[in-house]
């Protein structure tokens, strides 16, 4: 393997490792195992990765693999010994001799033989199937990748889901005041000005849009927040939220914004683009479970929610001026 190559394997593998990290931490066992899988693939003397990846399985074989595989990066890692003495003391897994914490030099091999050794993952790999069987990594990868969708899918909707409900409930709220008085047309320009008129027009105009995307983004979480669900099922889901965002997009597309909301207007488009082209990368990944099209479907959701919440936040700016009480009135002169 190339030194450019290896370089390329480790900086992936520390993405991975990055992204696995965090979502152990966020309670997301399963995407986090997937991730951390990958990193130690890309990168099999990767200490911190086997070790992470073991406190994120439930089988005690492949925990057990994991631990005696930090044990042949370090020696001298405790907390991997006592996680495999832990196991052997409630027969959960066979007893096997531990390596010793000094362990003797291998016998002497040619220089370019040991970095070879060292830098390709070819040799690990090799390694982990010698020491776990096919039978048993497809055991336990394959429900893995198959309830890959489900935790995506709570990572990259979480504050979608927040916004939607903001959203219904500002809907369901009783309109401003401003909007049930009927001042007298000569006071109409000192009352409402031409600019916020014609935000407050634009405003009412999306609503309905976007409480049907609400409620499409409501149906989706529904059919794929429950663990266990078919990935026919949630294919079927995604397909229909994808097509809500084409019509809902369209209809947006074409109402002509007040110069004040078009940055707002467009980057709320660019949101929607970029969420329906995640939803194709989940497509690709039912089709096929490669990891890749999770993690991208994962990394454009977190753009798309960009987007969409500067976009929000300036609707919402420009709502609280445009509907603000006004100073009292002076009187004629």
């Amino acid at each position: 393997m190339t030194e450019p190559a290896i370089k390329s394997n480790e900086r992936e593998s520390t993405q991975l490792f990055e992204r696995g990290v965090a979502a152990a931490r966020g309670g997301q066992r399963r995407v986090a195992a997937v991730l951390l899988a990958r990193a130690v693939q890309l990168n099999p003397r990767h200490e911190m990765g086997w070790l992470w990846l073991s406190g994120v399985l439930d089988e005690p074989d492949a925990i057990a693999f994991c631990l005696r595989s930090v044990l042949a990066i370090n020696p001298h890692n405790e907390r991997a010994r006592q996680g495999l003495e832990w196991l052997e003391e409630r027969a959960m897994i066979a007893r096997q001799p531990a390596p010793p914490i000094s362990a003797p030099e291998p016998a002497p091999a040619a220089p370019d033989e040991r970095e070879r050794e060292r830098e390709s993952w070819w040799v690990g790999w090799r390694r982990s199937r010698h020491e776990m069987g096919r039978a048993r990594l497809v055991f336990w990868a394959v429900p893995i990748l198959l309830l890959l969708l489900t935790l995506v899918l709570n990572i990259a909707l979480r504050d979608a889901r927040d916004r939607n409900i903001v959203l219904a409930q500002a809907a369901a709220a009783p309109p401003p005041a401003i909007v049930r008085l009927a001042p007298p047309a000569i006071l109409q320009a000192a009352l409402a000005p031409v600019g916020d008129a014609q935000a407050l027009a634009y405003l009412s105009e999306i609503e309905a849009p976007r409480a049907r995307l609400r409620d499409a983004v409501k149906t989706y979480r529904d059919s794929t927040s429950q663990p266990g669900g078919s990935s026919v099922a949630h294919a079927a889901a995604a397909r229909a939220l994808r097509a809500t965002i084409d019509s809902t997009s369209g209809e947006i597309d074409a109402i002509v914004p007040p110069a004040a909301l078009a940055p707002a207007h467009n980057s709320y488009l660019a949101g929607l683009e970029i969420e329906r082209q995640a939803l194709d990368d989940m497509l690709e990944f039912y089709s096929s479970f490669r990891v890749q099209f999770a993690n991208r479907a994962t990394l454009r959701m977190v753009d798309a929610e960009r987007q969409l919440g500067r976009a929000r936040a300036r609707f919402d700016a420009l709502r609280s001026s445009a509907t603000a009480p006004l100073p009292p009135r002076q009187s004629a002169r």
